[in-house]
């Protein structure tokens, strides 16, 4: 068994063919590659010398080992990888037990006058009128109002780049020319590249005022923040969309207009349910980037942290769970800290749940196309 284990392992690292030169190369990377790791957290003062021996050494191996060394970069991207996502993870929850431990569930309840608290039933009949939702001097940590702000804008946004990136997909891989596709395809894929700050600014200055003017509205709201992160949120279900409509093989679409369909009906009879993992996972990264997004929404709607009234009322304002760890982090006492941390968990947990929907869907929908389910 243990010689197993060391066989595969051998043949992960060197291949199948190695020899005792690559395995001294290979070790001699990896054992100043450990040794920079220990000297930077033991004695960092030292640790960039560390790195420059690594770098020699792994230099040096790749000149005559290439292979090898190859191999053992990747290995080792690899486990820095799934090890960064492990400790922040860990790192993520042990800063939220406090919080957790001192106020439990008070954290997702609804706190009325004299410290209480009451259950948040989404009913505007049962919500007190004048309440401190978020006073971290008086003790009232309720996150209800930046939970709420975040389902507010990420409805808001999925209502925009849902819709008008499949549109955009679907332009771009059925209909565009291909000099035309040249064109417009990395114009896309420049837009998702502009600071979210950037679209922030120019939002709150461009939207603010048209809202003011045409809606009698006095300023930053949901709705503006929606429209912002949904146009940030457009290239990359734009992008993912078209890459998944381009995959579909032509022979699909040519057999469907050769039994007399439609361009239109070829694609939405063909090309969208074929290309639906692809799309829906574009969607979900879309909406993934507008639930975790936070300067634009915290350069629009920065201040509020009370809850809308009524409820739906998308002129209305307030905290997301993003802007709020933002705003707030900075001069925030050691237990406002802990409940911030929840706001994290919070986040990386709707996150990490819409990335796991996204991959059943893909997985349905690939045993499907291929006659499995």
């Amino acid at each position: 068994m243990i010689d197993d284990v060391r066989t595969n392992t051998r043949e992960t690292i060197l291949g199948g063919d190695a020899t005792e030169g690559s395995l001294l190369a290979v070790g001699a990377s990896a054992a100043t590659l450990a040794a920079t790791i220990l000297v930077f957290l033991f004695r960092p003062a030292i640790a960039v010398p560390m790195v420059g021996a690594f770098i020699f050494v792994t230099a040096l191996g790749w000149v005559t080992y290439q292979a090898e060394i190859a191999r053992l970069l990747t290995l080792i991207a690899t486990v820095l990888t799934v090890l960064t996502v492990t400790f922040i993870t860990i790192f993520l929850f042990a800063s939220a037990f406090p919080a957790f431990v001192e106020h439990g569930l008070g954290l997702l309840l609804v706190p009325i006058q004299g410290g209480e608290v009451r259950w948040f039933f989404w009913l505007d009949a049962v919500l007190p009128t004048s309440t401190s939702y978020w006073n971290p001097a008086g003790g009232a940590y309720s996150l209800i109002p930046a939970i709420w702000g975040t389902v507010m804008v990420t409805l808001i946004a999925g209502a925009i780049a849902g819709p008008l990136g499949l549109f955009g997909a679907l332009f771009i891989a059925e209909v565009a020319s291909d000099g035309l596709r040249e064109i417009i395809k990395p114009g896309v894929e420049v837009l998702a590249g502009i600071p979210s700050i950037v679209y922030g600014f120019i939002g709150f200055q461009v939207l603010n005022g048209f809202v003011q003017q045409s809606f009698l509205d006095d300023g930053a709201s949901f709705l503006i923040a929606g429209v912002v992160v949904g146009v940030m949120a457009l290239p990359t279900v734009v992008s993912v969309g078209e890459d998944a409509l381009s995959s579909v093989p032509d022979a699909m679409g040519d057999g469907s207009i050769a039994m007399g369909a439609t361009r239109w009906q070829t694609m939405k009879s063909i090309s969208i349910p074929a290309a639906f993992s692809g799309i829906s996972a574009g969607v979900i990264l879309g909406l993934g980037r507008a639930i975790g997004e936070t300067m634009a929404v915290a350069a629009i709607m920065a201040a509020g942290v009370g809850l809308a009234n009524p409820l739906f009322d998308v002129f209305d304002a307030s905290a997301t769970l993003t802007s709020l760890i933002a705003v707030n982090y900075g001069s925030a006492s050691e237990s406002t800290v802990d409940v911030l941390f929840v706001a994290g968990v919070m986040l990386f947990v709707i996150v990490a749940g819409m990335s796991v929907v996204s991959q059943y869907i893909e997985r349905q929908m690939r045993e499907k196309l291929r006659g499995e389910a």
